[in-house]
């Protein structure tokens, strides 16, 4: 279907799945799903695979909080993480199974390092807790945190990345609390939106595949 749109109006379309907003803060869920190539046909999302460019893309939904408590525009706070599609479905699992105590943590350092050598990192907390810290329930159980920094990378001899100890410099941190139910209507969207890119998506890339590995067998006899 096509969008007319009269000149005078500026297209813009939202890769946002969804979103929760109090009147301080806001978290989304966002749309960074990148096919396979057909060399990689069977994993369906991208894992680091290079596309026709060269260009390494992961599969990944994106998470952004944004803190508004000092006003809009330039002086909202705003941290972003990305999880895999595993993970996603992972932490919706989990809610949809009634666990009681929840603690996903992750850390990733990423990019080309700066002038001072240092690459963007960033750190993803969820949790859900039923008491707080004074021992009293928790209205609002599940929390998530998202801390931006920079740190020194290092590179490991079998090819893997991972962040020089003591080296992270925190740059901004933001949370939020949410209950059972509002965090719920967040997964549930994304694990559909997940499962509708995969229904849509794979059966070209499956075909596209299995014609790759038909022609390479057909030169094969040839």
């Amino acid at each position: 279907m096509k969008i007319h749109m009269s000149e005078n109006e500026k297209t813009y379309i939202s890769r946002q799945i969804s979103v929760y907003k109090t009147d301080k803060k806001l978290v989304e869920f966002i749309d960074k799903l990148k096919p396979a190539p057909a060399e990689y046909y069977a994993h369906i999302h991208s894992f680091g695979d290079k596309d026709e460019s060269g260009v390494r893309q992961i599969s990944c939904i994106g998470i952004t909080l944004q803190n508004y408590t000092n006003g809009t525009g330039k002086n909202i706070k705003r941290v972003s993480a990305n999880i895999s599609p595993d993970e996603a479905e992972y932490i919706f699992n989990q809610l949809q199974n009634g666990v009681q105590e929840f603690n996903f943590q992750q850390e990733k350092i990423f990019g080309t390092p700066d002038e001072n050598g240092r690459s963007h990192v960033t750190k993803l907390r969820i949790i859900r807790a039923v008491t707080g810290s004074d021992g009293k329930p928790r209205r609002y159980p599940w929390y998530l945190e998202i801390a931006n920094g920079t740190g020194e990378k290092v590179k490991k001899d079998n090819g893997g990345i991972f962040m020089k100890a003591n080296s992270y410099q925190e740059q901004n941190k933001e949370y939020i609390n949410l209950n059972d139910m509002d965090f719920y209507k967040l997964m549930i969207r994304v694990s559909k939106y997940i499962k509708a890119w995969e229904a849509t998506v794979a059966p070209h890339i499956i075909t596209e595949g299995k014609q790759a590995i038909a022609q390479m067998q057909e030169e094969g006899r040839s």
